[in-house]
């Protein structure tokens, strides 16, 4: 093979003919003679020349140096780009793939040329691949798809590590043809994450829905709620005024009775409404579970019959809650109810309670739940089960599989309100046949359980001679209030409206003991007439009433004053204790300074 002529090999050839041609025209025309002028010329020409092929020896070097480092950086780029890119062919076989397309899949690139693409989709999503290829080729349509990358053995034997398997794949696959119209070529992404954070805001915005209805809820059963119980307290008060009459028969008094526990009903059905839309007249302490739950065997036991055995595992060193007790109550009620309803029949209930830590992994899969310590209570039945189609319903409000003359469809909606109210979570599964179980988790209490129990009513009314003012818009209801408060002993003064109050409280706030007060007033709340008398007589005695929760634990701006509470309706007894206990309360330190 002839050695390629540089340009200095051109520069003496052309100056060997240059030289060739003056001697044959010197030859040829006698009379022309070359002078060192015509020499110096010529020889300036080929030098010129020389160095114009010199500048182009150099462009095309520089030229070359380009475009390799050009071809570098498209390689850098092709391999480390972002997004898997993918050249396929006709029957899906993987011709090429950078390396980011190597990561996406875990597989070398040696291994990957020449295998097909299918062997890593899920079975399901073949069809959709398959598809955007034969859409892709047959009309030369560019498109898209979503499949799932395999997690099986089949996938694991092409890995690089032959390890576990991460967790399952989403790819995102944008197609075109190429233009010989032989190839595919296939960008990659991978929106595992993105597909993720799609599921965990769907979750949430259902949580969100969810929430909102119940909020709705919670304000219609609280607007209920205030005027409804005010109608209770009108009856109930009447009732035990007229019970204290002596010339009653014996025939009017079981009326009475009857009615008494007909309106005490009524308020229970009321607080279901609260208690479902978190909106329950409460009163939180710290108590013992397994304790509140064992008062409760004895009920329990008489609500799911004979034929069912009921079987009570309490935890060892069970942390304390905080919460009513009533709730409590409440919630063991209406699961055993269930239950009884599930078994029909022979059967079983369990009852266990133990400690759990709930951590951010855990917590992941609730968004209701936040990590910490729980006390967890599980319910569990051999009952008939659910299918999946109740399972999603079982806590929304009036939803009941029964009949609607014997259930209000009231009482998991219920179970659930309360939970959410004390910041807990609940979890039920079941399966058609096998059963039911209910996990309830409360948060644990830092305190230790000290508080005691309420004692039982004694059948003497605590009584005494201390002045009362009473603040209530509602003439009824304050009329029944104002005959208790005398029939304690109680020097009561009336007043319907918060000006009012306050006129009677300068006349006589040397000797007033007590106020009480409705939450709901004109022109200001009750909380904040008793913020106004208090500045006005430090350390004075309040007690705020209402039929609704939601507007007493709306404390005003910069107040943390927390004012006893009885809610509407109370028995003569309540209100009877209530008050002797608010009297007989030590005023803090600073208020006997004061």
């Amino acid at each position: 093979m002839k050695k390629p002529l540089s340009h200095q090999d051109d520069y003496s050839r052309l100056r060997r003919k240059a030289e060739g041609r003056l001697q044959e025209s010197q030859q040829n025309n006698p009379e022309f003679s070359s002078s060192p002028e015509e020499m110096h010329r010529i020889i300036h020409e080929l030098s010129v020349h020389q160095i114009e092929l010199e500048m182009q020896q150099e462009e095309l070097l520089q030229s070359r140096e380009e475009l390799e480092k050009s071809l570098e950086r498209y390689t850098e780029l092709y391999d480390f780009a972002p997004l898997g890119y993918l050249t396929l062919a006709r029957d899906g076989t993987i011709l090429e793939v950078n390396l980011t397309g190597t990561k996406i899949l875990g597989v070398e690139r040696s291994l990957l040329k020449g295998d097909r693409f299918g062997l890593f989709v899920l079975d399901e999503d073949i069809p959709l691949f398959n598809a955007l290829l034969d859409r892709l080729f047959s009309s030369r349509e560019a498109g898209s798809c979503e499949v799932r990358l395999r997690g099986d053995e089949a996938r694991q034997s092409h890995t690089e590590s032959h390890g576990a398997v991460k967790e399952q794949q989403t790819l995102h696959l944008e197609a075109v043809l190429s233009d010989d119209g032989q190839e595919c070529r296939a960008v990659v992404s991978d929106i595992t994450r993105q597909k993720k954070i799609e599921k965990e805001n769907a979750l949430l915005q259902a949580t969100l829905a969810q929430s909102q209805k119940l909020e709705s809820i919670g304000r219609l059963a609280g607007g209920v709620a205030h005027d409804y119980n005010n109608m209770l307290q009108v009856m109930l008060g009447n009732i035990e005024l007229l019970n204290d009459e002596d010339d009653l028969g014996s025939g009017a008094r079981t009326m009475l009775d009857n009615l008494r526990n007909s309106v005490l009903k009524s308020a229970a059905l009321t607080r279901q409404l609260l208690a479902f839309a978190r909106k329950q007249l409460i009163t939180p302490k710290i108590i013992d579970f397994n304790a509140a739950v064992s008062e409760m065997l004895t009920m329990l036991r008489s609500l799911i019959g004979e034929n069912i055995q009921l079987i009570y595992t309490p935890g060892s060193a069970l942390w304390p809650v905080k919460m009513d007790s009533s709730q409590i109550d409440q919630i063991m009620a209406n699961l055993a109810i269930n239950a009884r309803d599930a078994i029909r029949g022979a059967g079983t209930m369990s009852i266990r309670t133990c400690n759990v830590s709930a951590d951010a992994l855990y917590c992941q899969q609730y968004p209701e739940m936040i990590p910490g310590d729980y006390v967890l209570l599980i319910v569990e039945d051999n009952g008939c089960g659910m299918d999946t189609e109740t399972l999603e319903l079982v806590f929304e409000p009036f939803y009941t599989t029964k009949s609607m003359a014997e259930h209000s469809g009231l009482g998991l909606a219920t179970v659930h309100g309360i939970v959410r109210q004390n910041n807990g979570f609940i979890k039920v599964s079941s399966k058609k046949g096998e059963g039911t179980t209910f996990e309830i988790y409360l948060p644990r209490s830092v305190v230790s359980a000290g508080e005691h129990c309420p004692t039982k009513e004694s059948e003497v009314f605590p009584g005494g001679s201390e002045t009362i003012l009473l603040v209530e818009d509602e003439d009824t209801v304050r009329e029944v209030a104002e005959g208790f408060l005398k029939s304690f002993g109680y020097r009561v003064l009336v007043a319907e409206s918060p000006d009012e109050a306050l006129s009677l409280f300068k006349k006589h706030s040397s000797s007033i003991g007590l106020l009480i007060t409705d939450i709901l007033l004109p022109q200001m709340s009750g909380r904040e007439l008793a913020e106004r008398v208090r500045r006005m007589q430090p350390g004075l005695k309040c007690l705020l009433i209402s039929g609704y929760s939601g507007d007493f634990f709306d404390h005003p701006e910069g107040s943390d004053v927390a004012l006893p509470f009885l809610g509407k309706p109370f028995t003569r007894m309540e209100l009877a204790v209530k008050v002797r206990e608010v009297l007989d309360r030590p005023l803090p330190a600073e208020s006997k300074d004061e």
